[in-house]
């Protein structure tokens, strides 16, 4: 448990104790979601943002999660605070709220994200027939809550973000970081501001006891982001493995059979 949050499969033996490990799904295809559960990712983060999920194969691919071990959550597009309550209905774990900049922000997912006395959110769906009759009394201790602190002027202002009551944690967005400090999309690990921004979002984060969180695009990366104090680590998504799994296989397959590159 984390801030009142219960999460799911927080010891397997083969993890350090309290990492969770996460995978992006961008395919809204509810096999994928059932392969990704059973290889024992804790965390699917089912992408309306940039992906091609709608609210029904949210729907299908939440409950498919939840029936093969893995907590779905839903990262909604940009400023759709109703996008909060409707996917948390459809049987979502989670959300995450990309792009939040101020505590006002902040407050308005907390308010579409929790249930009365801490939030606003409305009770509906069918969330009673999966989950019993006492869903409502217990959602807003296992309803995960991350904003995305992916801008320069979110960082400035973690510390009022992070605070808000209802508000689980953070995910990083580095990359989007970067491109809000004026740097490249590709070459920013080795800015020093950058990575001090992130080292401060991080310290702001655990201090207050909530949950940091980390997009890692390598195994050395996540090794080092555990280091500097997340606890969840994503790895790429489901397209990523896809097709750089693919093309390996491709090259390998050309150069064991001395094939020529395609033209």
């Amino acid at each position: 448990m984390i801030n009142g949050t219960m999460i799911s499969g927080q010891s397997p033996s083969d993890k350090p104790p309290g990492i969770l490990l996460g995978m992006f799904q961008q395919l809204p295809v509810p096999a994928i979601s059932r392969y990704l559960a059973q290889q024992g990712w804790d965390w699917l983060i089912l992408d309306m943002q940039h992906g091609r999920f709608d609210y029904s194969t949210s729907y299908e691919c939440c409950h498919v999660a939840r029936r093969s071990g893995s907590k779905p959550l839903v990262r909604v597009p940009i400023g759709d605070v109703s996008a909060i309550q409707r996917v948390l209905d459809l049987g979502a774990s989670g959300v995450v709220v990309p792009m939040v900049n101020s505590r006002e922000e902040a407050e308005q997912a907390a308010q579409a994200a929790k249930y009365p006395p801490l939030g606003g959110r409305s009770r509906g769906g069918d969330a009673w027939y999966h989950f019993g009759d006492n869903h409502t009394e217990v959602a807003n201790q296992t309803t995960v809550l991350l904003v995305q602190i992916e801008h320069i002027k979110a960082v400035a202002v973690a510390e009022k973000i992070l605070a808000v009551d209802g508000v689980d944690g953070f995910l990083m967005g580095q990359v989007d970081l970067a491109l809000s400090m004026g740097l490249s999309d590709t070459h920013f690990s080795e800015n020093r501001e950058h990575q001090a921004a992130i080292q401060h979002t991080v310290d702001v984060c655990n201090s207050v006891g909530k949950l940091a969180c980390y997009n890692a695009f390598s195994e050395a990366e996540a090794q080092e982001r555990v280091r500097q104090g997340f606890r969840v680590i994503t790895h790429q998504s489901d397209v990523d493995v896809f097709c750089e799994s693919g093309r390996a296989r491709r090259d390998a397959l050309r150069r064991n059979l001395d094939l020529p590159e395609r033209a």
